[in-house]
């Protein structure tokens, strides 16, 4: 499917489970549409001309997949994303503010499951979000918003974090190997269970004066 759209309110059901290549979704409302298991691949939803990006707000985006897209300033605000792939794409001050990516299975115990790799989330808003134990590899979170959301458990590898404040959010448990880790303080983070490579406890080390030998 190859598809220019300018303006447009998608119909609820009108690309649900569908494979959409190589196509142009400006201005577009997807807000409350079910994509369960739509796959947008080299997708454009961010309109440079009015700087909008894609509302996706209370979308449905169970299984949903967006590969190579441009997702600039896109809304995805209380959408279900349990099981989303976002990879390779450009996220740039998306915002996931109340997006669930979360399956209860009681009121006491549930799992998160979603796989937003090698994208750009630099300014995106994660406030208050939980994305726990997820693939989140690769990313770029220059200047990202993430008061009180919950990353425990993820994998953020490879990452990039300058202009980011480590101490707004949980990331005990998590794979911060060979990551770019900005201002990380460890005075101020609860870094229990982290995974970090010899390089990244060298630097760490030496910006509390500490030198460490052979």
């Amino acid at each position: 499917m190859n598809l220019a759209l300018n303006g447009e309110k998608i119909g609820r059901n009108q690309f649900t489970g569908a494979k959409i290549e190589n196509s142009t979704f400006f201005n577009c409302d997807f807000s409350g549409t079910d994509l369960t298991g739509t796959e947008f691949i080299g997708c454009q939803f961010y309109d440079r001309e009015s700087q909008q990006g894609g509302n996706f707000s209370r979308a449905i985006l169970k299984d949903a997949a967006f590969k190579s897209c441009d997702l600039s300033m896109a809304d995805f605000r209380n959408a279900s994303a349990l099981g989303i792939e976002i990879r390779e794409c450009r996220a740039q001050g998306a915002d996931f503010r109340g997006a669930s990516f979360m399956n209860m299975i009681t009121t006491r115990s549930w799992f998160c499951s979603a796989y937003i790799t090698k994208t750009n989330l630099s300014y995106a808003n994660f406030s208050k979000v939980v994305l726990e134990k997820c693939e989140l590899w690769e990313n770029r979170w220059n200047g990202a918003q993430i008061l009180g959301a919950t990353f425990s458990g993820s994998d953020l590898s490879g990452g990039e974090f300058s202009s980011f404040d480590w101490r707004a959010a949980n990331f005990t448990h998590c794979d911060l190997t060979n990551s770019e880790l900005g201002d990380l303080d460890v005075r101020g983070t609860d870094l229990q269970g982290v995974k970090l490579d010899n390089y990244q406890v060298i630097q760490i080390m030496d910006r509390l004066g500490i030198t460490i030998i052979g």
